[in-house]
């Protein structure tokens, strides 16, 4: 069986892949939004990963649709949401199509009549046969449960729906689309020498990598997606040490003072508005705790991944490979089978999702 390394490694074919196929993947949906011209709102639905994924897209796909986007979890939304808005576009995603509650907020919503959306990997899966409209994200084969591939091809999907949505509706030029698809690809082009950076920079700091109980990712913008993915796949994969994501001022109030000697404090860090408080924070990690370390631009120290950033609104590309490889080598290097999910058989005890 092909590694966890192997296949975080494929990502930046699927990524072009998406990236080529866009103008098929979004002409069913772009239809469907001219067909609905009083849309004034987009809500993302979904759960674990397909959630961290949305949080992660969010803004671009506001700041270029030009319509309020939302993030939501389908029990919200099927059991604590009251007033439903008929004019907006709701968008569900689950990789494999049969995320139990995701499915059934989708055929809930389909049922009230108002526009539906599936961003999932084959239009055969269970969910995209409940919307109005599927959205293939394209990811192919995934040899692990703990996704990797599918955490970026579902940001960059709904990252490129915004995009299309937004120049359908002329929010944005074609010139502005093809400035962002140079970032994306610019991205995307970074991410083999990243993942070979974050490898080394593991090996330089793993002896307090591996000493460390708990990580706290802090991210700001979409950056607050990526942490929060990195420390689900944390837990996720390493088995052994529980990852915490946090948005970066809110984690700044209150978990600070929480914080022990086997908590290990990561900045992801895009060199903009929060720049002096990074730096506070990841000096405060360093100097109080012990572990500290800020990862992207401006580095405090030797000890930190410096990483010039290049693609922008796209960075996702480029520093969530950084997380998915710190929880492998966690995993790896403490001798855990990353195969064996025997133990997890949701048959035994608790399930998520539907048999397709």
């Amino acid at each position: 069986m092909v590694t966890m390394l192997e296949v975080i490694n494929r990502i930046p074919a699927v990524c072009s892949d998406i990236l080529n196929h866009r103008e098929a993947t979004f002409a069913a949906l772009i239809e469907a939004v001219k067909a609905h011209p009083k849309i004034n709102q987009i809500l993302l639905i979904g759960s674990g990963t397909s959630n961290t994924s949305a949080v992660t897209a969010r803004r671009f796909i506001e700041k270029n649709s030009g319509l309020q986007t939302i993030c939501m979890l389908p029990n919200e939304l099927l059991h604590n949401c009251f007033a439903y808005n008929p004019e907006a576009l709701y968008v569900f995603t689950s990789h494999s199509g049969t995320s139990t509650l995701t499915c059934e907020a989708a055929e809930k919503i389909t049922r009230l009549g108002f526009l539906t959306a599936a961003v999932t990997d084959g239009a055969d899966s269970p969910i995209a046969k409940m919307v109005d409209v599927f959205i293939n994200q394209r990811n192919g084969v995934e040899e692990y449960l703990m996704r990797t591939i599918s955490y970026c091809s579902s940001v960059l999907t709904q990252m490129l729906m915004g995009l299309a949505i937004g120049k359908a509706r002329g929010v944005i030029s074609p010139d502005q689309e093809a400035a962002y698809l140079e970032q994306a690809e610019a991205g995307i082009a970074h991410h083999p020498a990243i993942v070979n950076e974050a490898m080394t920079w593991f090996d330089r700091n793993k002896e307090k990598l591996m000493a460390a109980e708990t990580f706290t990712i802090y991210g700001i913008d979409s950056l607050w997606g990526v942490a929060l993915e990195g420390a689900l796949k944390i837990l996720e994969i390493s088995k052994r040490r529980i990852g915490v994501g946090y948005e970066f001022d809110d984690g700044m109030h209150g978990p600070t003072m929480g914080y022990t000697s086997s908590n290990c404090v990561i900045v992801l860090h895009d060199g903009g508005r929060e720049d002096l408080r990074a730096h506070q924070l990841v000096r405060f990690a360093k100097n109080e705790l012990g572990y500290g370390y800020l990862i992207g631009e401006n580095p405090v120290d030797e000890n930190d991944l410096a990483i010039h950033l290049t693609g922008r609104e796209f960075i996702f590309l480029e520093l969530s490979p950084v997380v998915q490889v710190l929880a492998y080598r966690l995993a790896i290097d403490y001798g855990i089978d990353l195969t064996d999910m025997s133990y997890h058989s949701e048959t035994k005890y608790f399930n998520t999702h539907n048999e397709a």
